[in-house]
């Protein structure tokens, strides 16, 4: 019995080393047509890498996605450097919750675990992505470029009468 709690405190003596130099801010999840994702920011002052292991929710579990050329593909952590790493559904590294479904405006509790147990719960509100279609965003593009073109016209010829004018 006594090694056992021995062990455990070996264990978090480092986790509470971390766990404190660590914050995490911006967390939230995003739901859309690409899937789950958990967005936050991650501020490690100390001069190493610190590795994220686990992400879970009361209903999924995260996986950790690095960009490549062709896409994403799945790794089995996330380093996190010294400064601030950003998380996101664009970002070199991305967080996919699988195995849950996340309505708009509830706030969800997000487990994220570091090495040698360093653990933190954060509540996370559910936010919706909204992308317009292609289509949709060129329609509106041509529509101002028009627009702009048509007054830029007007302009001139209303110079070109008022110097005729004189």
């Amino acid at each position: 019995m006594r090694r056992a709690l021995g062990f455990l405190v070996l264990l978090l003596v480092p986790a509470l080393g971390h766990t404190s130099d660590l914050e995490v801010d911006h967390i939230r999840i995003l739901t859309g047509k690409e899937g789950t994702f958990l967005e936050l920011q991650v501020s490690y002052p100390l001069n190493d890498t610190l590795w994220l292991k686990v992400v879970r929710t009361d209903r999924s579990r995260g996986v950790f996605e690095a960009r490549t050329e062709g896409g994403y593909r799945q790794v089995e952590a996330v380093p996190i450097p010294h400064g601030v790493s950003n998380f996101g559904l664009k970002t070199p590294y991305r967080i996919r919750l699988v195995g849950g479904r996340y309505k708009p405006g509830e706030e969800v509790p997000v487990t994220l675990l570091f090495p040698a147990g360093a653990l933190l719960t954060l509540p996370a509100p559910v936010e919706a992505i909204h992308t317009p279609p292609h289509a949709l965003l060129s329609a509106v593009l041509l529509a101002l470029f028009a627009g702009l073109a048509t007054l830029a016209i007007r302009r001139r010829r209303g110079g070109r009468r008022a110097a005729g004018a004189r």
